[in-house]
């Protein structure tokens, strides 16, 4: 196995074990996901899985993030955050533009695209929620997310292109901010 592979896997299994942590923690009441982010996560996660499949550049991060989407999903609207901010609908009325979009564009490449742009304003809604209390979302399971968006990052292999380098940059940008709103801004906030 090189080095690569090695990586790919790595990153597929962190995802994977990171929804154990985060599920714990929203069962418990200890997270509060925001239920907008995580179902605009869940449809275009799905968009960009379709996609790279389509594509020949699935990597091994997107079946363990496909599978930990739609459960802190189906969590998110149990134990989730009440309500629909006027935020999140906003987010929402983004993606349903993203996914004609990609009905539009009927190319695999463009869809991840597409979804990746949108799926970076859908992250807002946790964003500010963490922002405002960090609390309400698990660090150690943000924690191996970043990891494995690390991994999957330098799993790209040689020449880089929009259909295997755009998903884990995404998710690794998306991830920087959580560990900036987990681990940095609370010390910032404290002095």
């Amino acid at each position: 196995m090189n080095l690569y592979m090695a990586l790919m896997v790595f990153s597929g299994v962190l995802s994977v074990v990171a929804l154990v942590p985060y599920a714990r923690s929203i069962i418990k009441g200890e997270t509060k996901p925001a239920k907008a982010t995580w179902l605009i996560w869940a449809i275009l996660d799905t968009m960009v899985f379709a996609g790279m499949l389509a594509e020949g550049t699935l990597n091994g991060q997107m079946p363990g993030v496909i599978v930990g989407t739609w459960v802190v999903l189906a969590l998110a609207m149990k134990y989730g955050t009440p309500g629909w901010t006027r935020l999140d609908k906003l987010c929402l009325g983004a993606t349903s533009i993203g996914i004609v979009l990609w009905l539009v564009f009927n190319n695999p490449v463009w869809s991840i695209v597409v979804a990746l742009s949108v799926m970076s304003v859908g992250s807002a809604p946790t964003f500010v929620s963490t922002w405002r209390d960090y609390t309400r979302e698990n660090k150690l399971a943000w924690t191996l997310v970043f990891v494995s968006s690390v991994a999957a990052v330098l799993a790209i292999p040689g020449k880089w292109t929009l259909a295997n380098a755009a998903q884990p940059i995404v998710f690794l940008a998306i991830s920087v901010v959580m560990m900036f709103l987990l681990h940095i801004k609370p010390k910032l906030s404290v002095t």
